[in-house]
């Protein structure tokens, strides 16, 4: 028996969601029985942005992803974004400070899952199941809008109190992670991410030396929080925060949480809170934290976001 490429499988499946938006933005455009989608219904949609300060189509792309995620205008599709800035677009003299190799290598698996023959940039992946050039607008806008109709689990955050230890820790903050109801078809990873928003990149170096522009949910941080088998259908976890660190700021911080299947990478559960909401009296510190992206323009390249595999 013959196996079809996951590559065709995928690609068959973004023609086919692509379709029913269509279908779903001429019903809303030819009659008046299907009102727009408030707020409360949206349903939670994960879109990643594989990008880089050195590649010359990239800050298209990085404007669309801040215009999707800041206008939220899709609607029935809450956009949760999470931009990744990959380490191959960097040299010898110059190198894209938010990149981590850990972000290469979290594109990788994508790659694998998808059968793509490489990676590319920019690259947007929807959902852990559909990816396509991140400044094709039309078509993000068409997977969003149909993914939107597809809702996934939800993954709370919230709050716990920090830990008791003889002197403060930078490390004490904790929030707990709880999703049920979830239907796997593969052993799955939890992850937590720090994302910051309403930062300007102003690049020094490479294709787009001398050039600004804003981002919208830049990775600070990215942790493997937990693993499921696929038989499992609840997950809770506590989890230790790293700190913000000084030069970030926490009221433009938020934590994204997800479950995604190791194998097909599809997205199974999602959610999504301010972090000033979840820790109102957080303050910054300016400890260094292990695992973390770089923070400033002028800050050296640190470790990646991980050290567990993506």
């Amino acid at each position: 028996m013959q196996r079809i490429s996951p590559r065709v499988v995928r690609g068959a499946l973004a023609v086919l969601l692509s379709a029913f938006a269509a279908v779903c933005v001429w019903a809303q455009a030819s009659g008046n029985d299907v009102p727009p989608a408030k707020p409360a219904d949206r349903a939670a949609v994960l879109v990643e942005l594989f990008t880089s300060e050195g590649c010359p189509h990239c800050p298209e792309a990085d404007a669309l992803l801040d215009h999707l995620y800041t206008s939220q205008s899709i609607d029935g599709a809450q956009i949760v974004a999470l931009e990744e800035h990959v380490d191959y677009w960097d040299g010898p003299k110059w190198v894209d400070h938010f990149s981590s190799s850990a972000f290469t290598e979290r594109q990788k698996l994508y790659a694998d899952a998808m059968d793509l023959e490489s990676l590319y940039t920019p690259q947007m992946v929807v959902d852990g199941l559909v990816e396509f050039v991140g400044n094709n607008e039309s078509r993000a806008r068409a997977t969003i809008s149909a993914l939107g109709h597809a809702p996934l689990s939800a993954v709370r955050i919230l709050p716990l109190e920090s830990g008791h230890a003889a002197t403060p820790a930078p490390r004490g903050a904790q929030v707990r992670l709880e999703a049920h109801g979830l239907t796997l078809s593969s052993p799955a990873a939890v992850y937590l991410v720090l994302a910051e928003d309403g930062l300007i990149s102003r690049v020094s170096g490479g294709s787009n030396a001398g050039e600004s522009w804003p981002h919208s949910s830049i990775a600070r941080w990215f942790h493997l929080t937990g693993t499921l088998s696929a038989k499992d259908t609840n997950f809770t976890a506590s989890v230790v925060l790293d700190p913000v660190q000084a030069g970030w700021h926490a009221e433009n911080m938020r934590l994204i949480a997800f479950v995604q299947e190791e194998e097909t990478r599809r997205v199974v559960a999602l959610g999504m809170a301010r972090l000033a909401d979840i820790l109102p009296a957080l303050k910054v510190t300016a400890q260094p934290a292990s695992g973390l992206p770089p923070v400033a323009p002028a800050a050296p390249k640190v470790a990646p976001p991980s050290s567990k595999p993506f």
